[in-house]
């Protein structure tokens, strides 16, 4: 399959992926790797993702459910992988399918479930246990944790083999998150005295391990660092990446395109789009771009949002439609049927992230990677 031959399509930039990886281990010496795969890897494409990230010697893959667990470790049979979210009562037997599957608990209710059909398959299972410290979602609260705890340590068949929490506001209120993280400190020291073992402790999601590499409460623990929108070269809080890397921290390894599939000469009072939400006031040059909502291009960004054509930025005009968005090309003197757009991505001296199109969209770039639809081809590239 040839560019020329698509309409749309992402291509995923797998040394970019290698390069962001090691950028982010060089911010702590200690604590493995949990690369976080979940939502196709961010859109960019799970099976791919995780095999490169394996070549690159990543320990663990964290994924959101059962379906995306199977992907996994298809791609990485001999690596562990944790399942983030909550089984369902019909996927507990389900999770004994793999000895590499990792499932969290958060209460007692799930522990006796997994317990039960452990010993009726006569089978053991490692599991995570998550402390809320803040979050909110998933997990309990200390002392409940602490009873479940217990109850693992006495059990013959469920394996307390991890502690983890996660933080709300990395980027944008460190005193929450110092909270956080004491209150997961507490708990941790307090599970270490009670003789409660855990080998593995992961907290920092890739805000966090930027955040707190060189905090002193910090510095001399031995924890799993869990990176996910880092890894695709998405940097959150970007002046704080930049502070430590430079201009250029990380790699975006997604690039999105689509191809103009029609140039029209548009006179001035002409309607683009449904609803009349623009009308043109001079003679305008349109180009009908090839993709629309239903690729992944945010209705958000009608009248808005911008692409890059032959290195210029192009303005959407009117509503983003399912199939087609339109853009304006009148300051182009020179653009061609079947010219590449590109949606994010760089185009000879500009770029467009992702974050600035979930700035025009008023979400965040995760929602616009994950948003980029099944029908995309991800095109990878630098494969080895």
């Amino acid at each position: 399959m040839t560019h020329d031959s698509l309409r749309c399509w992402a291509e995923i930039d797998l040394d970019a992926l290698a390069f962001n990886l090691r950028r982010i281990r060089s911010l702590r010496k200690k604590g493995a790797v949990i690369a976080v795969v979940k939502a196709d890897a961010y859109g960019h494409g799970l099976f791919a993702v995780t095999r490169r990230l394996v070549r690159e010697k990543v320990r663990a893959f964290a994924v959101a459910n059962l379906q995306e667990a199977a992907v996994a470790s298809r791609a990485a049979p001999d690596r562990d992988i944790l399942i983030l979210g909550p089984l369902l009562p019909d996927e507990i037997r389900e999770v004994f399918r793999c000895p590499r599957w990792i499932p969290t608990l958060s209460c007692c209710s799930e522990f006796e479930k997994l317990e039960t059909t452990a010993a009726r398959l006569k089978k053991k299972v490692r599991v995570h246990l998550k402390l809320d410290t803040g979050m909110g979602r998933v997990g309990d609260f200390s002392e409940q944790l602490f009873q479940l705890a217990r109850r693992i340590r006495l059990s013959r068949r469920v394996i307390l083999e991890g502690l983890y929490s996660h933080l709300a506001c990395a980027e944008t209120d460190p005193k929450m998150s110092l909270h956080q993280l004491t209150e997961f400190e507490i708990f941790r020291r307090r599970a270490a005295l009670e003789g409660i073992p855990v080998s593995w402790i992961h907290f920092e999601n890739s805000a966090g391990t930027l955040l707190w590499c060189d905090h002193e409460k910090t510095s001399d623990l031995d924890r799993g660092l869990r990176p996910g929108l880092a890894l695709y070269g998405v940097a959150s809080p970007l002046s704080a990446w930049r502070k430590q890397f430079g201009v250029r921290p990380l790699k975006p390894a997604l690039s999105w395109k689509t191809r103009v599939a029609l140039v029209r000469e548009m006179p001035a009072g002409s309607v683009i789009s449904y609803g009349a939400t623009f009308r043109t006031r001079t003679r305008t040059r349109v180009a009908v771009l090839s993709a629309g909502y239903a690729d992944g291009i945010f209705r958000k960004l009608s009248n808005r949002g911008e692409v890059l054509i032959r290195g210029k930025r192009c303005r959407i005009l009117g509503r983003v439609t399912m199939d087609m968005t339109m853009v304006d090309v009148t300051r182009l003197s020179k653009i061609r049927w079947g010219d590449p757009a590109t949606l994010i991505g760089r185009d000879g001296h500009d770029e467009i992230t992702a974050s600035e199109v979930a700035g025009w969209a008023e979400t965040n770039p995760y929602e616009i990677l994950c948003n980029i639809s099944k029908r995309v081809p991800r095109i990878t590239v630098n494969e080895k």
